[in-house]
């Protein structure tokens, strides 16, 4: 096999960008309007996919890079549960350069980049394109490098007030509040929300009147996030202050719960600056075990499903080890986490396929009040070549293409 090494356009972007920490709290308190906004944009989309491609696809492949990767990892089980089909969420780099080698037939890929210029995203794309999967950009830049590499696009750019929710204001032309776009990751679980739907109607898992219920359940989810910020403030915000000055943070999560693990260790990188170590529910006992003791800090996410019961385990024997846990739940299931030294409350209950909705919010709660804590504006770049570091390395990156 030949391989060529394609060198990308120069990388876009605009000046650094600046959130504060009080328009952060903002941007978080007004973001479900994304995943209402995002039903009424994509859903006409979706029902003009190919029927053929989504009724007879073998499996399904979610890749990205980031929130984008993460909302894939939160979505399987809805296209497992509603679509009853094969699905992987699979890193961008890990699908492009190792698994488009060997895809099977008629394999359904989902490519998601906001943006459409993540260099990694839009190989992934080529690479199913070329290994003849019907490969779907998921993007809210619809003329984009990721969507020239796909078969199809989903232009999932969602506005309000004529500027787009899902992109940083740096990137957006015009006067307004500084944001983050941090509705970027629930438009795109929302997005693979509407796909799984589509399809599981298509392949006959689903009635008209179950695909109706299950999206009031979106709805209701997205109205959730608004009263999780009410409830979850204080808090996640009393969370926040153990961090003034300890850096280190355990995230723990199995199924859906493990991709919004995955978001929460994100933004304490990218707005909170200390170290949020990420790990799956079950391999925490096999490995993190060992070095969990008085001085540990432990944020469990354990949502009513097929993994609270574990959740419960965990915990009991985090806290016997002497770990500081808390955990994000119900308020309806805090009672089942006795040792829990705080809980994060998500409001109302909710379907596990759909956590990655409401879930967001104690997270973003938390990273956003440690930035507080420690002095710094929510989001920030430390200076001019961090900023100009970040988005090159992004976006130029050789493709990997093998002829």
């Amino acid at each position: 096999m030949t391989t060529d090494l394609i060198e990308p356009p120069a990388a876009e972007y605009g000046e650094p960008n600046r959130v504060s920490v009080d328009d952060m709290m903002y941007e978080i308190a007004h973001q479900s309007y994304a995943v209402l906004a995002a039903i009424d944009v994509v859903e006409e989309q979706v029902a003009r996919l190919p029927e053929e491609q989504l009724r007879d696809a073998r499996h399904v492949y979610v890749t990205g890079c980031g929130d984008s990767y993460f909302a894939g990892i939160a979505a399987r089980m809805a296209f497992h549960r509603f679509a009853r089909v094969p699905t992987e969420p699979i890193e961008a780099l890990e699908f492009g350069r190792y698994a488009a080698d060997a895809l099977p037939e008629q394999s359904l890929v989902l490519a998601i980049s906001n943006s459409g210029k993540a260099t990694r995203t839009v190989e992934a794309a080529a690479r199913a394109t070329d290994a003849g999967a019907f490969s779907v950009a998921v993007t809210g830049s619809p003329t984009s490098r990721l969507a020239e590499a796909s078969r199809h696009t989903l232009n999932q750019r969602v506005e309000r007030d004529g500027r787009a929710l899902t992109m940083p204001s740096n990137l957006e032309d015009g006067a307004g509040r500084p944001s983050f776009g941090l509705a970027n990751y629930l438009v795109s679980f929302t997005t693979l929300l509407l796909v799984a739907l589509r399809m599981g109607r298509l392949r006959g898992h689903l009635d008209e009147a179950g695909v109706a219920e299950i999206k009031e359940q979106i709805r209701a989810a997205a109205r959730a996030v608004d009263q999780t910020v009410e409830v979850c403030a204080g808090p996640a915000d009393k969370l926040a202050q153990r961090f003034a000055e300890h850096s280190d943070v355990m995230i723990v999560g199995g199924g859906p719960a493990h991709g919004m693990a995955m978001f929460y260790g994100a933004k304490t990188y990218e707005l909170a600056r200390i170290n949020g170590n990420v790990q799956h529910l079950e391999e925490w006992a096999h490995e993190q075990f060992f070095v969990t003791g008085p001085t540990s800090e432990l944020l469990l996410l354990a949502p009513p499903g097929r993994s609270s019961s574990r959740a419960e385990e965990i915990l009991r024997t985090a806290a016997q080890l002497g770990a500081h846990c808390a955990v994000v739940t119900t308020e309806e299931a805090a009672a089942s986490f006795g040792e829990a030294g705080l809980i994060l409350p998500v409001a109302g209950s909710h379907r596990e396929e759909l956590i990655g909705i409401p879930y967001v919010v104690p997270g973003e709660l938390f990273a956003t009040r440690v930035a507080a804590h420690r002095g710094h504006d929510a989001f920030e770049f430390d200076n001019e070549l961090q900023y100009v570091l970040n988005m090159k390395t992004i976006q130029e990156s050789r493709i990997y293409r093998p002829r």
